[in-house]
């Protein structure tokens, strides 16, 4: 067995900062060249208190990698979506396809489309349906790498990313933003908070209005084919009838008007265009109304919660799907597609205050109709003989149930730390075809573990190994020439090491950890050309292996300035695999570059006594990869860079802002589908795959004030 050097090099760089941490005593701390002022806002900023392990947490603390973000680094960030946090990110490859669903892989572990891969979660309940929506009145939010099977079940084989929303405040308060700028963006969003009862009632209301003219220029229709409009409104009610019961009763509501399949033909991924010259003026309507009941009680020795949630999402399309200005194929709903969502969590958590902690709990989730694509008909355009329309292409109803129980224990001694999991998780998935009358059902049942060994070697120095296992479940497909064949389950098994910490009083924080992953019965979604018409179909290819190693810091030397970096190194191959009678056994994975990572400096400088400036700028960059299994197509490397400027009240009353996003222009590929296209007898392409080509740059200015 070869030995891996990017491994190898990872636990050499463990090694070699946890002895640094180790050496650094708080009497050579201080002997340090950084003002008094710079540690007291490195300390507090590594107090970020998270809730990964579902209890609360200081972040330094978790012997995971877990990536937080606050409301403040999320607005100097410009992170108002996943595209933007994907960015952010090392070893994630994260953006939004054409229909506004999310494509994210997560160090090499996850798939674009419909395959689920990583979890998303807003206030600890499961998100399907509108995972890429605008981020409106967080408090935070949390990335977590790594198979996350134990505490949140299937669908988070890569990790997990938690959307933590504001809850009301017996303080009344509100804010409100608009920003604009070019491709005729005009976004506003705001909240209010209201104290109905002091200490025993409150309310707040959130809501947003996006819209973007677009970049991609459709000569055949004379529009930009990814116009959008998004708007929507979130409120929660806060009730404490005593001091040891807390309940959040909250209602969301959304609605996106876009244009969904905007992509370009090309002959090969290095050839770009900002064109897409449809026949058909595309439309994705998404509507959502979504509810969450939390009910938290104190019963003195432990805790318990209650979770309650039900979603409804109505989506409607109308797509050309041969994606040239010839009228060949086109994709359309009679009427929307309905899914609904229902997912109850009931757990008992000790309170973490002694040497033995413990959460248990239980998990069920119906979801109907998860696939946007359930009922499709099609127009096949003036070369089809006879009827050109074909009602009911795709006509499938599926019900998925899933049912699971949890467990965790730890044990503290000392500085040591010992966590160990387990979680019992059953899945079953029906499907009908109403065309046939025909059935099928797919269903199996797992134990996922999980088992952490920690070192908390002082307060600013946390050693760590970790074992994991997480899966995807097997579900059914519903493509016209593959209806209600099913696909197994994918399971990843996750072994990891890593340190944390802080360095000279906290002005630096940092985080290091290698990792080895062994993906089985890997999903993979792919498009077909079924005569001349475009259906994704998932499938089982085999196992891969990823490992590498990754880092993140901060070093704040002075009051007004922090630089902040992390990166991470990535191989991911194919140990076999077929893939359409193909062996790839050795083939790169798709969606895994070499090596990614950011930087970026931020400087808030008082001018007066009432108004200071900030300075922001961030370099990311991503190296290539492949867009194919077979190793055809490869997105060429590419460096984004941002810049942010503002004025503000010294006190963060009102800000004037001003952002340029791709500063460069850099012209890179989010989504590349290989050859899924017949050559043309028009002359379109000779290779003929489809795209969708990135943000190129853009400028914005905002004006937010709170009162």
């Amino acid at each position: 067995m070869k030995h891996r050097p990017i491994l190898s090099i990872c636990l050499s760089t463990v090694a070699s900062v946890s002895i640094l941490g180790l050496a650094v005593t708080p009497a050579s701390a201080q002997g340090q060249p950084f003002s008094q002022d710079a540690q007291e806002e490195g300390r507090s900023a590594g107090d970020i208190v998270v809730t990964a392990r579902k209890r609360s947490e200081r972040l330094q603390d978790v012997p995971e990698t877990i990536t937080a973000f606050s409301a403040d680094m999320l607005t100097k960030g410009g992170i108002a979506n996943v595209d933007d946090l994907g960015r952010q990110l090392p070893n994630v490859i994260l953006n939004r396809r054409g229909d506004n669903e999310p494509n994210v892989v997560i160090r090499g572990i996850g798939a674009f489309g419909n395959t689920q891969g990583v979890g998303f979660y807003v206030d600890d309940v499961r998100n399907i349906t509108d995972q890429s929506a605008r981020l409106v009145d967080l408090e935070r939010l949390e990335v977590l790498k790594g198979p996350q099977g134990t505490l949140y079940g299937g669908s988070s084989i890569g990790g997990a990313i938690k959307f933590v929303t504001r809850k009301p405040s017996y303080e009344q308060e509100g804010h409100f933003t608009v920003e604009g700028g070019e491709q005729n963006i005009l976004n506003v969003l705001g909240s209010v908070n209201v104290p109905i009862v002091d200490g025993v009632a409150a309310l707040r209301i959130s809501g947003y209005a996006d819209h973007d003219g677009g970049y991609k220029y459709n000569p055949n229709l004379h529009v930009n084919s990814d116009k959008s409009t998004e708007y929507g409104f979130r409120t929660v009610l806060r009730l404490n009838p005593d001091d040891a019961t807390e309940v959040l009763a909250s209602f969301r509501y959304s609605r996106t008007e876009n244009a969904g399949n905007d992509y370009y033909v090309t002959s090969g991924p290095q050839e770009y265009s900002f064109e897409t010259p449809l026949s058909e003026r595309n439309y994705n309507h998404k509507q959502i109304l979504g509810g969450i009941l939390s009910v938290t009680r104190d019963l003195d020795f432990a805790t318990l919660t209650s979770l309650s949630s039900y979603t409804r999402r109505k989506n409607r399309i109308l797509w050309d799907i041969d994606y040239t200005p010839a009228d060949d194929v086109t994709a359309s709903q009679d009427a929307p597609v309905v899914t609904k969502v229902f997912t109850q969590e009931l757990r008992l958590a000790s309170d973490n205050s002694g040497s033995l902690n413990w959460l248990a709990g239980v998990y069920y989730s119906s979801i109907r109709d998860l696939d946007l694509l359930s009922h499709v008909d099609l127009y096949l355009g003036a070369p089809a003989a006879g009827d050109p329309t074909v009602a009911n292409y795709y006509n499938v109803t599926t019900l998925a149930r899933q049912y699971a129980g949890f467990a965790n224990i730890g044990w503290k001694s000392g500085g040591f730390e010992v966590n160990f999991g387990a979680r019992l998780d059953h899945n079953k998935v029906k499907g009908i075809d109403l065309n046939t009358g025909g059935k099928n059902d797919t269903s199996d049942t797992i134990v996922l573990p999980k088992l952490s060994l920690a070192y908390h070697a002082s307060r600013d120095l946390l050693l760590y190994a970790s074992a994991s296992k997480g899966y995807e479940p097997g579900r059914l497909n519903i493509a016209a020439d593959a209806v209600l064949i099913p696909f197994k389950r994918e399971t990843a098994n996750n072994f990891e090491v890593g340190a944390k910490g802080e360095l000279f009083g906290g002005l630096l924080q940092y985080d290091v950890a290698g990792f080895y992953i062994k993906y089985k019965d890997r999903q993979f979604e792919t498009r077909i050309n079924v005569d001349g018409i475009i259906t994704e179909f998932i499938t089982n290819i085999g196992t891969s292996e990823s490992y590498g190693a990754e880092f993140s810091g901060t070093l704040r030397p002075t009051r007004d300035l922090s630089i902040s970096a992390s990166g991470g190194f990535l191989h991911s191959k194919w140990k076999k695999g077929v893939f359409f009678e193909q062996d790839v056994t050795g083939n790169t994975a798709t969606n895994a570059p070499r090596f990614s990572g950011n930087i970026n400096a931020d400087y808030t400088h008082p001018v007066t006594d009432k108004l200071k400036v900030g300075l922001r700028g961030e370099l990311t960059h991503t190296s290539s990869f492949y867009w194919d299994v077979p190793n055809l197509t490869k997105q060429r490397a590419y460096d984004i860079a941002g810049f942010r400027i503002s004025l503000a009240d010294i006190d963060d009353k009102w800000e004037f802002a001003l952002r340029i996003d791709n500063a460069f222009n850099k012209v890179y590929n989010t989504e590349y589908q290989d050859q899924i296209l017949s050559d043309r007898v028009n002359g379109a392409c000779d290779r003929c795959s489809d795209a969708r080509i990135g943000q190129p740059r853009v400028i914005k200015g905002s004006f937010s004030y709170k009162f």
